[in-house]
C-alpha cells in the first residue's frame, strides 16, 4: 500500500525524499487539496523533485499519487471490523473516522441482533402483542424513547400501547390483568432488575403474556417471559460510552415486531394509517396536499394488490 511505503520512506529515506514522505503522512488530511507546487514549497524543494519522487513510487506524476493516496485514506476511514461497542473510537480521531466507525458498529450490531433472533421467539412475540387488546411497555431511561416510537407507529394502525416507566404502576396493572388481553413488554439489558421481575411474575400469575427484550445469557427475566428477543450482548452494562448496542438492538427489534404486526393485515393497516393521517391533517386545516398524496399512494397499493391477485 502507498501509505505503508510512505511511512517506510519517512523512517529510512534521506534528504528530500524523507521530507516529502513525512509531509504527506503528517499532513494527509490536506493532501486532497494540495497541489504539487504547494507541496514543493512546503518542503523547500523544486516541483520537479516532487515529480521524480512520485515516479520512483511508480506513479506518472503527483496527481496520480495524490489520487491513490486519497483512495487509500478513504478506504481506511470507512472499513472496520470487530468494533468495540464499549469504546468504538479512540481519543483524538478525526470526525470522519469516528463517523465511519459508528456506522460500522451499527452494521455489526444489526447483524448480531438478527443472528440472535429465533423464528419461534419472534412468532410468539408477534402473536402475543398482535392479539392483545393493549400492550404495556415497561422501560426506563433512553429505552423510553424507542418505546415511544413503537407506540406512535402502533397507534396509527389502531393498536393501543401504553408506556409505563414506573414499575409500581406496572405492577398494579399486571396484578389486575385478569383476562389475558393485555401483553407486557419488558425492556431490560441485564434482565435482573427485581422491580421488573416483580411485574413479570404478577403478569404471568394472571395469565398475561410477557415479552422480554434483553441480553443473551439466561437471565431471570428470560426465564419468566413467554417470548424473549435478544439484543446484541457485546457491551458491558456500565463500562461504556454510549449504550450503542442496546439502543440500536432495541430500536431494530421493536421495528421488526411492528412490521410483522402490520404485515398480518397489510392492506387494512395501510388504510388505517392513511385515514388517520388524513383526519389529523384535516384537523390542522391542511386537508389538501397530504390527503391527496395519501389517496394516490393508497390507490397505487390497491392496483398492486389487484395485479397480484
Amino acid at each position: 500500500m502507498l501509505l505503508q511505503e510512505l511511512m517506510r520512506m519517512r523512517s529510512t529515506a534521506e534528504g528530500a525524499e524523507r521530507d516529502i514522505a513525512a509531509y504527506l503522512i503528517d499532513e494527509r488530511s490536506r493532501v486532497p487539496a494540495l497541489s504539487a507546487r504547494e507541496l514543493a514549497r512546503a518542503v523547500h524543494v523544486a516541483p520537479s523533485t516532487v515529480v521524480r519522487f512520485c515516479q520512483r513510487l511508480g506513479y506518472a506524476g503527483y496527481i496520480d499519487l495524490r489520487d491513490a493516496m486519497q483512495a487509500e485514506l478513504s478506504y481506511l476511514t470507512s472499513h472496520f471490523e470487530g468494533i468495540d461497542p464499549n469504546y468504538p473510537f479512540d481519543m483524538g480521531e478525526q470526525h470522519m473516522v469516528v463517523a465511519h466507525k459508528i456506522g460500522a458498529l451499527y452494521r455489526e450490531i444489526v447483524d448480531d441482533t438478527l443472528g440472535l433472533l429465533h423464528p419461534e421467539a419472534l412468532d410468539r412475540a408477534v402473536a402475543a402483542m398482535g392479539s392483545a387488546r393493549e400492550v404495556v411497555v415497561c422501560a426506563t431511561g433512553v429505552q423510553l424513547s424507542f418505546a415511544e416510537g413503537f407506540r406512535n407507529k402502533m397507534l396509527k394502525i389502531g393498536r393501543t400501547v401504553e408506556l409505563e416507566p414506573r414499575t409500581s404502576s406496572a405492577f398494579y396493572r399486571a396484578a389486575h390483568a385478569r383476562d389475558g388481553s393485555v401483553a407486557f413488554v419488558m425492556l431490560s439489558y441485564s434482565g435482573e432488575s427485581e422491580r421488573l421481575l416483580r411485574v413479570a411474575r404478577a403478569a404471568r400469575a394472571n395469565g398475561a403474556p410477557v415479552v422480554a427484550i434483553t441480553s443473551l445469557g439466561g437471565n431471570a427475566l428470560s426465564g419468566l417471559a413467554d417470548a424473549t428477543l435478544h439484543v446484541s450482548t457485546r457491551e458491558t452494562l456500565e463500562d461504556n460510552i454510549g449504550h450503542f448496542a442496546m439502543n440500536v438492538s432495541t430500536a431494530l427489534l421493536l421495528d421488526v415486531v411492528y412490521a410483522c404486526i402490520f404485515n398480518q393485515d397489510y392492506f387494512a393497516n395501510y388504510e388505517r394509517r392513511v385515514e388517520t393521517a388524513r383526519a389529523y391533517e384535516a384537523s390542522r386545516g391542511a386537508a389538501g396536499a397530504v390527503p391527496r398524496d395519501a389517496a394516490r399512494a393508497l390507490e397505487g397499493l390497491g392496483r398492486q394488490i389487484g395485479g397480484d391477485a
